[in-house]
């Protein structure tokens, strides 16, 4: 350590200070008692001074409030449900393999009651955002009758049997990118 200790640099002084206590016939000069408050002073601004310590020592309690913030947003992020503008919809019919050319289209949903849906029933192949439209019901609700959709891109009046197809149920002029398509075969 390179620092001056004051205290030990005026020993001297401080020792014949105690040594002979202030009495009324000794009298100590004034140059010493000057110096002795000087080197008081100074050892008490020495001993003021702030610890000069590393930036994270600086600013640990701040930096801890920081990261157990993030750590709850991010678990509240993870824990709480999303709101998604998304319909949860369960396609309840048609199944999987049906044998009506003219199916009822039914689902359920969680969203609330009076809610509005658009239908589609897509050809098996191709994307479902892009795909040409066979059938389409715009604003209604479950159940769908089949004599409800309007032809899209064909004049059929009905499904064909032995071809692949998907239909789609997303909220009403929500577009075809809020629902999940689901496929279906006429036997």
């Amino acid at each position: 350590m390179n620092e001056h200790d004051l205290f030990r640099e005026n020993a001297d002084l401080l020792r014949a200070f105690e040594e002979r206590p202030l009495s009324g016939g000794t009298k100590v000069p004034e140059r010493v008692l000057f110096e002795l408050e000087e080197a008081r002073q100074k050892a008490v601004q020495s001993r003021k001074r702030p610890e000069q310590g590393s930036f994270i020592r600086r600013y640990s309690g701040p930096l801890r409030l920081a990261a157990m913030l993030v750590l709850l947003a991010a678990a509240a992020w993870l824990l709480l449900p999303a709101n998604s503008p998304v319909a949860r919809v369960v396609i309840t019919s048609p199944g999987d393999v049906i044998s009506d050319t003219r199916p009822r289209i039914a689902w359920t949903s969680k969203d609330k009651p009076g809610q509005k849906y658009d239908v589609w029933i897509l050809p098996a192949e191709g994307d479902h955002l892009t795909a040409p439209a066979l059938f389409v019901a715009k604003s209604v609700t479950s159940p769908v009758r089949f004599e409800q959709l309007q032809p899209g891109l064909g004049l059929d009046t009905s499904l064909q049997s032995g071809v692949d197809y998907r239909v789609l149920v997303c909220l009403a002029d929500a577009g075809r990118t809020a629902g999940v398509p689901v496929p279906f075969t006429v036997k």
